[in-house]
């Protein structure tokens, strides 16, 4: 039996597990070939079952790991901060129609998001690039990013602000999807856990910087919507130069068949209901991490009332004081995954614990209250974004198409951003506005909600 044969028969949710009988297959061979002893049949298949194979076209994983995180720490500061940049600008410029402008341009770019993350994920499975699949996304993203964020940052038109916010976010988010997808093709399946964490302990780090940044870069619209993305770029230098990213042929790629490409960018749920599950998980507490780090500014300018020349630096303050938090919870949750090989009971309590900070913070009534709620929400959103991701790893249906899947898992977070930006303003009016209080207690609902599709998903501790 060829090595494809057993490399889909083990990435099948229905198929067999090592042990279980496989049933005949008809060879070219005399009739005693015709079989398949089960024995043999689980030696072939070994690779794909052990947790510390991978493939011998990626580098040493080794050299992977040091420019994947050395990558992340510029990323997540692009990824982190790109909204925050935006609130900051249109609080500065129009404040009394900040909370209706940046929910419509954010809206319309998480929308957009909805049909751009798939299409640039399934691209770059099919690029054939002499600089492999991934490298040309992350490049070309962060430029393209640079120049419309710099439109952003020179005008004060509400219509110009947001077609090329949206144009520089799309840029972004393509070349960290690409980048993503490295920590998980350019990985073993041991290693994942504890990359992941890691790349949270930099996420962390950077969250914390990118919000000190943007608060001084307030008064500088132009510095303030591309310095973030510049510092991505940067960061990114050694992983474009060093990594080898394995090229492929047009023949190793899947075939551009624009209707069945469309349709693969839907993942049946009937027939992988792991995938769906887990989608379905991510997206409720998607719902909950939207509403949190969406208004948390707005919040503490008129929840706590805080000028908006400081709210900079409390906003720094709130993610430097949780950044030890998220350090020992990325590294923790992603060492004991890997070591207990089980996700499933981290993310649980993770969604508890995220729903518990909103409804603290939803309650809050000074700086100190909010910076506690702020703690308890960072503990549980860095064990779930460690957990969670490698527990979508566990459940991709095909790795030929690595990219495009894990795009889809990224849609559920921003549709969770479609869904909360379009839904806030009518929420947060309500009562005399500034109702900010009535959304977390929503999200944190659904947050709970969440849990109870984690052990609907089979075959994953």
């Amino acid at each position: 039996m060829s090595n494809t044969v057993e490399r889909d028969r083990d990435q099948s949710p229905n198929g067999p597990k090592a042990g279980e009988p496989v049933a005949p297959v008809d060879t070219a061979g005399p009739p005693e070939q015709a079989h398949v002893n089960v024995e043999d049949t689980d030696k072939a298949a070994q690779p794909s079952h052990d947790p510390g194979y991978l493939p011998p076209e990626f580098p040493n994983p080794r050299k992977t790991i040091v420019l994947v995180l050395i990558a992340a720490i510029g990323l997540y500061i692009v990824n982190m901060s790109l909204g925050t940049a935006l609130s900051l600008h249109i609080a500065a410029i129009m404040p009394d129609r900040k909370d209706s402008v940046y929910s419509h341009i954010t809206s319309v770019s998480s929308f957009l998001a909805l049909f751009m993350m798939p299409l640039a994920g399934a691209l770059s499975d099919r690029t054939i690039s002499r600089f492999g699949r991934r490298r040309p996304w992350i490049l070309g993203g962060l430029l393209f990013s640079i120049v419309c964020g710099a439109v952003v940052g020179l005008s004060s038109n509400v219509w110009v602000m947001g077609v090329f916010f949206i144009l520089s976010a799309m840029g972004m988010q393509s070349a960290f999807n690409a980048y993503s997808v490295i920590a998980v093709e350019g990985l073993p399946d041991n290693r994942r856990g504890t990359v992941m964490g890691l790349m949270g302990l930099c996420g962390a780090l950077a969250f914390s910087a990118g919000t000190y940044l943007t608060g001084a870069l307030v008064g500088n619209g132009l510095l303030l919507m591309t310095v973030p993305v510049l510092l991505g770029l940067v960061t990114s230098l050694p992983l474009l130069l060093l990594y080898k990213d394995p090229a492929k042929t047009k023949s190793e790629v899947p075939p551009m068949n624009v209707q069945k490409f469309i349709g693969t960018f839907f993942v049946n749920p009937r027939k992988y209901p792991n995938f769906g599950w887990t989608w379905l998980s991510r997206f409720l507490v998607g719902l909950a991490m939207a509403a949190m780090q969406s208004y948390f500014i707005y919040y503490l300018i008129s929840g706590l009332h805080i000028p908006l020349n400081q709210v900079g630096s409390k906003a720094g303050l709130l993610t430097l004081c949780s950044a030890p938090v998220s350090i020992i919870f990325f590294t923790g949750s992603g060492f004991l995954t890997d070591h207990l090989g089980r996700k499933k009971p981290f993310v649980i309590l993770a969604s508890i614990l995220m729903a518990a900070a909103l409804c603290l913070g939803a309650t809050s009534h000074n700086f100190t209250q909010f910076l506690i709620a702020w703690l308890l929400f960072a503990v549980g959103q860095a064990m779930y974004l460690t957990v969670d991701l490698a527990l979508c790893a566990a459940v991709l249906p095909n790795s030929e198409d690595t990219g495009k899947d894990m795009s889809v898992f990224g849609l559920a977070i921003n549709l969770s951003s479609v869904v909360v930006l379009a839904a806030a303003p009518l929420i947060i009016n309500t009562a005399g506005g500034h109702n900010y209080g009535l959304l977390w207690f929503i999200a944190a609902a659904l947050s709970l909600c969440s849990v109870l599709a984690i052990p609907l998903i089979k075959g994953v501790k």
